[in-house]
């Protein structure tokens, strides 16, 4: 097996190398990106690179290289190897440490040895060279027993020299960390001769410039439970002061978290190039799942923070230009999932040109079968990003696990919490954290009490921007997919000072009820709707048969806005 190395025989690349494949056949290169040459043009099975060095850190040669090399998909890397950094002093046959006069190597390996020379050589000339390998070999080639070159043990052996001293190094701990490669479509390297403890995948992301993005990008691995183990950043040569990241992570992208991980970093990411996983020799395990956000004792007030005395004339709720609680009332519309980008985009063309005034869509989807469509996830969050971009329509979209809020805080203008999800107080308290008004849904088997205490727990961690959502409760009976509870709108606007809207969709399961029952919803006294609208129902990807069609819902946008319902302060059409 040839090996292309950066250096000569007997470098500290060859000496690596051989630690995996100790019968390699060596392929030496003067630089590193004569290594990448060597391997792409199939001169060699494999190449072998420094990256990082324990005392002075980042080769940036090496990391500058990598997303030219790595960059359009024909490189992989396959190996980490770790070596032990021991400098020897040598000479030719006949010198001595007495008598040595001038000492060559590469500037690094001259600075890590600056003791021993202080020490045993204080007179001597230091010449800097290419490479430690290198300056052995110029010292062979001179024969001058007053020259002397700091390399490798094996750079002796290789160019015939003889040892004056050994482990010269300041520091015995220093190593230095390898990375072998080879072609994309080439058959796995031979295993060699160490084992892996572990595997890691490495990669550069290119983020865009803009406050708290490098964060969100990060917390992807974080949430799954992924160990992030290096963040390395270079300047981006095509805009300068900005920066590109390389980062290496525990697992394979065959990991089903790692894998979740990186389709959401390449959704956020401007560019990502995933260089490869491969085995690794770092000591360590992987992190498990962060816990949850801990629970904590919160002083109880005299007075409930969602009780109606505390602001008698009820609250409002603003998101962007929207204002939930105020004289007309807020139509939300949109499909039950974000299916497509163009479907997306078409149907928040027809919510705007109706009159809607906020769009709605699922892109993490909680479905009773597993098998159901689950959402686009990120994907779907920035369609709605697009959407909203081109139509000024306000996002709302549900978040499932407090692992994801701030990745759908970012997209999103408002956070959904679903009928599912009403008492699962971690993500409660996480998506107040968020800072984003929240979009409370009513559990289907939920009483007035436990939906105003989970209401509770959201302004009890600082977020007063709530808007509550009756979306039907679970009866006996089964002619419709719930009951639509307008007695709870009358009830709860009477207990509490929150806006209140309804959702007809998901309460009668069937779009021939939704425009009735939206008229009566808002006869009770709701600030709002919430219905579910599809360009062809009938190839809906979920909640098809409880879906407006456009001209269905446009002549209910035409009856909501601009508020002609009589009762409750407003005029019924």
């Amino acid at each position: 097996m040839r090996v292309a190395i950066q250096g000569t025989f007997g470098s500290f690349s060859e000496a690596a190398a051989r630690r995996r494949w100790p019968d390699l056949v060596t392929l030496p290169c003067r630089e590193a990106k004569d290594v990448v040459s060597a391997v792409r043009e199939g001169l060699a099975e494999a190449g072998c690179l420094p990256i990082e060095n324990s005392l002075i850190g980042s080769v940036t040669t090496t990391y500058d290289l990598l997303e030219e090399a790595f960059g359009d998909g024909t490189l992989r890397l396959t190996h980490e190897i770790l070596y032990p950094v021991h400098h020897t002093l040598m000479a030719v046959p006949g010198a001595s440490v007495e008598g040595i006069r001038r000492v060559l190597s590469h500037p690094v390996a001259l600075g890590q040895c600056r003791l021993w020379l202080s020490e045993h050589l204080p007179d001597v000339e230091l010449v800097s060279a290419w490479d430690t390998a290198g300056s052995a070999e110029i010292v062979a080639g001179e024969g001058n027993i007053a020259l002397a070159a700091i390399a490798a043990r094996p750079a002796a052996d290789a160019h015939g020299l003889v040892a004056l001293a050994d482990r010269i190094e300041d520091d015995p701990t220093n190593q230095t960390r390898f990375l072998t490669f080879t072609r994309a479509d080439a058959p796995a390297l031979p295993q060699g001769t160490e084992g892996a403890s572990r595997y890691k995948t490495s990669l550069i992301v290119l983020i865009d410039h803009k406050p708290g993005m490098l964060a969100l990008t990060l917390q992807a691995f974080g949430v799954r439970g992924v160990n992030l183990m290096a963040l390395q950043s270079r300047p981006e040569r095509s805009a300068p002061w900005t920066y590109r990241f390389y980062v290496d992570v525990d697992g394979t992208t065959t990991d089903p978290r790692l894998a979740e991980a990186l389709e959401e970093v390449e959704a956020l990411a401007a560019r990502v190039v995933v260089l490869g996983s491969y085995e690794a020799w770092i000591e360590g395990s992987r992190l498990s799942t962060p816990p949850p956000i801990p629970a904590h004792h919160t002083r109880k007030p005299e007075v409930p923070l969602v009780d109606r005395r505390r602001n008698p004339e009820g609250s409002r709720v603003s998101v962007r230009h929207l204002v939930f609680g105020g004289e007309e009332p807020v139509l939300i519309a949109g499909p039950c999932s974000v299916e497509s980008e163009p479907m997306i985009l078409e149907t928040a063309d027809a919510v705007a040109a109706a009159g809607g005034d906020m769009l709605r869509g699922g892109a993490y989807k909680p479905r009773t079968s597993p098998y159901d469509f689950q959402g686009l996830g990120v994907k779907g969050l920035r369609y709605l990003a697009d959407a909203r971009e081109r139509t000024g329509l306000p996002v709302v979209t549900e978040v499932l696990s407090w692992e994801e809020v701030a990745v759908v805080a970012h997209f999103a203008d408002m956070l959904q919490v679903g009928a599912r999800n009403m008492q699962n107080f971690t993500l409660l308290r996480a998506v107040s954290r968020s800072g984003k008004p929240v979009l409370l849904k009513r559990g289907a088997g939920a009483t007035i009490e436990e939906w105003l205490m989970a209401a509770e727990y959201i302004l009890a961690e600082g977020n007063p921007n709530v808007v509550l959502c009756e979306r039907g409760i679970r009866t006996f009976e089964r002619a419709t997919r719930h009951t639509l509870d307008l007695n709870a709108v009358v009830m709860v606007r009477e207990r509490t000072h929150l806006p209140v809207i309804v959702d007809p969709s998901h309460a009668a399961g069937l779009r021939s009820l939704v425009t009735r029952l939206s008229m009566g919803s808002l006869a009770a006294g709701a600030c709002g709707l919430m219905v579910e609208v599809h360009p062809d129902p009938a190839k809906a990807m979920s909640d098809g048969e409880q879906s407006l069609d456009i001209p269905m819902f446009a002549e209910l946008a035409r009856r909501v806005h601009p508020g002609r319902v009589q009762g409750v302060g407003r005029r019924l059409a």
